[in-house]
């Protein structure tokens, strides 16, 4: 069943992510990190050198809460602030070289696996297996919007 290959793939993914983790940091550091520090990290690398009001707005949630949230990354080592040359309120956010290495490290697995899986595949299966995974892509992405409105409507209420 479709369900079973999903299962399997989001949890080959999720091992593979928690073993760099455990190579790239120490016990302390394991234990004080989490799931939503991931998160914050990808968003943080997929938007590059941003300012702290944007992620707010990227992530849904305020500039306080990314505030927070921002000091326990730079803790952490993995997220340094700069002001703005031109705008000295505005705070700027960057991966440090070790923030860098975790999200790198997960998208040099999606790599390596793409290449495995297309490298087996015909021309035209290859170009089928793209379509699809795009149409999937492309929902998720959609879902993600549409919670994040929801939840932005119901802080509003």
């Amino acid at each position: 069943m479709i369900e079973d290959s999903i299962a399997t793939i989001a949890n080959y993914f999720w091992k593979q992510s928690i073993d760099h983790i455990n190579r790239l940091f120490s016990d302390e550091e394991r234990r004080r990190f989490s799931v939503n520090d991931y998160y914050y990290l990808t968003v943080i690398s997929q938007m590059g050198e941003s300012k702290m009001g944007d992620v707010a707005a990227a992530l849904h949630l305020t500039k306080p809460s990314v505030t927070v949230m921002v000091e326990r990354l730079k803790k952490a080592g993995l997220v340094s602030t700069s002001r703005s040359q031109t705008d000295r309120r505005v705070v700027l956010l960057r991966l440090t070289d070790k923030g860098a290495q975790l999200i790198q490290g997960d998208n040099a697995m999606y790599g390596e696996l793409a290449d495995s899986v297309l490298g087996q595949l015909t021309d035209a299966q290859r170009a089928d297996a793209e379509c699809l995974l795009g149409m999937v892509a492309e929902h998720i992405t959609g879902q993600i919007e549409g919670h994040a409105i929801n939840q932005i409507a119901e802080q509003t209420q």
